[in-house]
């Protein structure tokens, strides 16, 4: 028994001379200690996306009808932050740029004025692009004030042999320009399960070689209208843990009722109010969490949008765009002129 404890004693004996011999050997060394992970790089002051859209109609936001049948978007932007001030009342000055080009397929006939230029497309698939310059000041916290110089370029707008307007050169004009200032308020600090995101907005045209604008065929140059409108969004993953933000773009378009002008379509008549037209509609979005974040912030998103288009000379310029010379509006239609449905899709990166 003595021999068993003795055992005992010189086994813990043992371990604790290694111990403190292990102790001292590591402080002898001065063995190094694991390093503190590094900090979080500074947050960028670029941000930009990528996005490719399919819609089934193109429509502009003034309304006006181009192309009723499948398209194809593709959209870029870049976004440099100059100044961030989260406790100041100026909080953040953004400029950017962006670039869009619509696509439809030429080897499907186009109607209507696309008709006449060359039988499709001057480009082949290619039917626009689109150049935006912007700058944003958010101050006050919420407010954000923006501005928007557009330059949209189409050969497809272009003098055609359609109703004689090549002689009058009505319509050719390439390069259409028009300028947006937008004042939004971001009402996310009521707390609300729905934001609604105010906004209003004053869309300047410019004048350039020809008369065509991008509001509408007759729409006036050097004068403008007012978007007055909202964008109700819920994120679902807060309340019910559905990875989706429903968003509802809805706005109304308003001025003076010369800005519509007269309308393309026999019997449509000169604009009878100040109205342009209603738009309302639903998208969803979901963020592709499964992407590797160094891949970029993925997402999906798909919805609708009807546009009631109230103007009769909007609705005149539609049926000339659509349904060509001579058609008036009831022969084209009001799913091509007036209550114009458009389901879309797409797939994007943010970064």
């Amino acid at each position: 028994m003595s021999r068993i404890r003795s055992s005992l004693a010189l086994l813990v004996g043992c371990v604790w001379a290694l111990g403190l011999a292990g102790t001292a050997l590591a402080a002898d060394m001065a063995m190094p200690v694991k390093a503190p992970p590094p900090p979080p790089p500074p947050p960028s002051w670029w941000s930009g996306f990528v996005e490719l859209d399919g819609e089934s109609f193109l429509i502009n936001p003034q309304g006006q009808a181009l192309i009723p049948k499948g398209t194809a978007s593709l959209v870029a932007g870049l976004n440099l932050t100059l100044y961030k001030d989260k406790a100041g009342f100026i909080n953040n000055v953004t400029v950017g740029g962006l670039v869009a080009t619509d696509w439809s397929s030429g080897s499907v006939p186009f109607t209507g004025y696309w008709s006449g230029i060359g039988g499709g497309n001057a480009n082949g698939d290619l039917f626009d692009v689109v150049f935006i310059a912007s700058q944003s000041v958010t101050f006050a916290q919420y407010w954000t004030v923006s501005n928007e110089f557009v330059n949209v370029y189409s050969q497809d707008v272009t003098p055609s042999t359609i109703g004689g307007l090549a002689a009058s050169g009505t319509l050719g004009f390439p390069f259409l320009n028009f300028d947006q200032i937008k004042l939004g308020l971001n009402d996310s600090f009521t707390g609300w399960p729905i934001t609604f995101n105010p906004y209003v907005a004053f869309y300047y045209e410019w004048n350039g070689g020809g008369t065509a604008t991008p509001a509408c065929f007759t729409c006036a140059t050097n004068t403008g209208d007012w978007f007055i409108g909202m964008t109700p969004t819920v994120d679902l993953s807060k309340y019910w843990g559905i990875p989706v933000t429903l968003k509802a773009p809805t706005y109304v378009t308003v001025g003076a009722t010369s800005f519509w002008g007269t309308g393309l379509a026999p019997g449509s008549g000169a604009s009878t109010g100040g109205i342009g037209l209603f738009t309302t509609g639903l998208t969803g979005v979901m963020p592709l969490s499964w992407m590797p974040a160094q891949y970029g912030h993925w997402y999906v998103k798909a919805g609708f949008q009807w546009y009631d288009v109230i103007n009769n000379a909007l609705q005149g310029d539609n049926a000339f765009s659509v349904c060509g010379p001579g058609v008036t509006v009831a022969a084209c239609g009001t799913g091509k002129t007036s209550s114009i449905f458009v389901g879309f899709g797409g797939i994007g990166v943010a970064f």
